[in-house]
């Protein structure tokens, strides 16, 4: 009898745990929690709020589960001495929160008080003590102990405990210097990983994503140890062929061996493939030629990256990837512009075909259709 009433408990244990996990995704998941990722940024992020919020609930029920998007410290922090605004800031910490999507902040953009040359585009920050009392306000206001959920208490508590320490940072648009970059930003990024650990321990900091040959940027940044100063190695690619794109992880993960850094994991912070022919003049580069292409080619591609990407993402040890962009203008000249799941004009919102794409395969790979709150459907 008290065996059996053992194994009736163990059971009904069993039974609650499963149900405290949707039984599609537990049943039938393919890929680790935050695989099927997004890019944040452009006109989308001045809509008004209730916009917003809808674009959040369409991304949650596409079956995004990461968001990656810019905290901007210049627009939070214009004037020294004073305290940094977080009105933009908890917007977007609000709106994953509430669709149960893991936010990762770009923290970059030096103020001109703090620029090592004022008034110069991508001027890196002077002292880097001022951009680590930048990270260590956001910490304290959306980590474990932040001001931010004692405000909200509406709201799961759901710390952010990813950080990337700034971007592309071998591009002058970025990191504009007269000096040596890959030591300018180490510096930066060990003095970022310190300041961020000293206030939540358990924190995640992300490398600056690297991009175009990026195997070869992580070399220099090799020079300087920088192996010791993250925990994630962020990439940005962008070639003619989804295959491609994995020859270029498989390249990354060489340069990170190089480093000692070979078993860190690797997120591809930002690919795509833009819907740009026809509206913009033939791009006079090649390999830009090849790689962009019609809302067909668009979702073909896009079908197919996340495809590869999930089959051979353990040997690579590839644990996200966020497409270029959610939502855009298709107006400009820039081809980014044309690689949106969602077209934003200033005043409506038009799914493009890549989107449906980008929900099928979600769907596939996590075993489930998602709710607006970012839950499997029962």
């Amino acid at each position: 009898m008290a065996g059996m009433q053992r194994l009736l408990t163990l059971t009904v244990a069993a039974v609650i745990l499963l149900g405290s996990v949707p039984a599609a995704e537990a049943a039938r998941r393919e890929v680790p929690r935050a695989f099927y990722a997004m890019m944040w940024d452009r006109a989308a992020t001045q809509a008004p709020d209730a916009e917003q919020d809808a674009q959040w609930a369409l991304m949650a029920r596409s079956g995004v589960e990461a968001v990656r998007t810019v905290f901007l410290w210049e627009k939070a922090q214009p004037n020294p001495g004073e305290p940094p605004d977080f009105t933009d800031t908890d917007r977007l910490v609000r709106m994953a929160t509430q669709h149960n999507i893991k936010l990762l902040p770009v923290v970059r953009q030096t103020p001109i008080w703090a620029a090592r040359q004022p008034y110069v585009l991508g001027a890196p920050p002077a002292r880097p003590s001022d951009y680590t009392a930048y990270l260590q306000a956001l910490v304290g206001r959306y980590g474990p102990a932040g001001s931010f959920w004692g405000e909200h208490p509406e709201l799961p508590l759901h710390p952010l405990r990813e950080w990337q320490i700034w971007n592309e940072p071998h591009l002058t648009v970025w990191w504009n210097t007269e000096g040596s970059w890959p030591r300018e930003y180490v510096h930066l990024l060990k003095a970022s990983k310190a300041a961020i650990e000293d206030v939540d321990p358990g924190a995640t900091v992300v490398l600056a994503s690297l991009a175009d040959f990026a195997w070869k940027h992580l070399a220099r940044l090799n020079r300087f140890n920088v192996g010791r100063y993250f925990d994630v190695a962020g990439l940005n690619f962008f070639t003619a062929r989804p295959a491609n794109v994995l020859r270029g992880v498989r390249k990354f993960r060489r340069a990170l061996r190089a480093g000692g850094a070979g078993r860190k994991p690797i997120w591809l912070t930002e690919t795509t493939w833009p819907a740009a022919r026809g509206h913009v003049t033939r791009p006079e580069a090649a390999w830009q030629r090849a790689w962009y292409t019609s809302d067909t080619g668009m979702a073909r591609r896009l079908r197919a990256i996340y495809s590869v990407a999930a089959r051979e993402r353990r040997a690579l040890g590839l644990k996200r990837l966020y497409w270029y962009t959610w939502a855009s203008s298709y107006s400009e000249t820039d081809l980014f512009d044309y690689g949106g799941l969602v077209r934003y004009s200033g005043t409506s919102y038009e799914p493009r075909p890549a989107l449906a794409a980008y929900a099928a395969s979600a769907r596939r790979h996590q075993g489930c259709a998602k709710t607006s709150a970012g839950v499997c459907r029962r």
